[in-house]
């Protein structure tokens, strides 16, 4: 297989495939195969969908072809990788947020570390409650959690189910960054329905 077939079958187009050799984001071969396919369709996703630098993906494709990376660990590294919001605070309202979200972890049992940065972007979230006045929304933590609890765990029965590693990265980034615009673009929709119910069961009966 020519690199123009390897442009043809993923939709890259050709010229973008040789500043991926140049960059060494993929390798110049001679002859390309279904290991080729998948690890463009990889940069791509890496680069494209997950907006990370070619730093970051260099880092990403490093651990893939190492072979002692184990699956669970790559997974980390992308996750951790993929940009998200939030910035610690030295103030009160920081501290009160980041137990707040500790307290969320323990009672639903999350095995998950500090160092993600969505937890910063949890903690933020909570800073921002607070500052506008709006702690009742905290009571929908439990409900947020839930549902998502339910998703995720879809999700990661995806991912594993890849036949390689190559396959998994692609999944996971692409279910993190597009399932977050899915998800957010069901529940406004979802406000609609529940909105418009709630205006039908009070409407008087004639």
């Amino acid at each position: 297989m020519q690199l123009s077939d390897v442009s043809r079958r993923t939709g890259v187009p050709l010229h973008t495939l040789r500043t991926y050799e140049r960059r060494r984001l993929i390798p110049a071969l001679p002859e390309h195969g279904e290991a080729q396919i998948r690890r463009v369709e990889l940069v791509r996703a890496l680069l494209e969908v997950g907006g990370l630098g070619e730093l970051e993906a260099l880092r990403i494709l490093g651990l893939l072809d190492c072979s002692d990376t184990t699956l669970s660990r790559l997974l980390g590294a992308v996750q951790y990788s993929l940009p998200t919001a939030g910035s610690a605070s030295d103030d009160g309202n920081w501290a009160r947020a980041e137990e707040r979200a500790h307290a969320l972890a323990r009672a639903r049992n999350w095995r998950v570390s500090e160092h993600n940065p969505a937890w910063r972007t949890l903690i933020q979230s909570f800073v921002v409650m607070e500052w506008l006045g709006q702690e009742d929304l905290l009571r929908l933590l439990d409900a947020y959690a839930e549902a998502l609890e339910k998703v995720a765990e879809a999700e990661v029965r995806l991912v594993v189910e890849r036949p390689d590693p190559e396959s998994a990265v692609t999944r996971m980034v692409t279910a993190t960054v597009i399932g977050d615009t899915v998800i957010a673009a069901l529940r406004r929709l979802v406000h609609e329905h529940a909105v418009s119910r709630l205006e039908c069961s009070s409407a008087p009966t004639a």
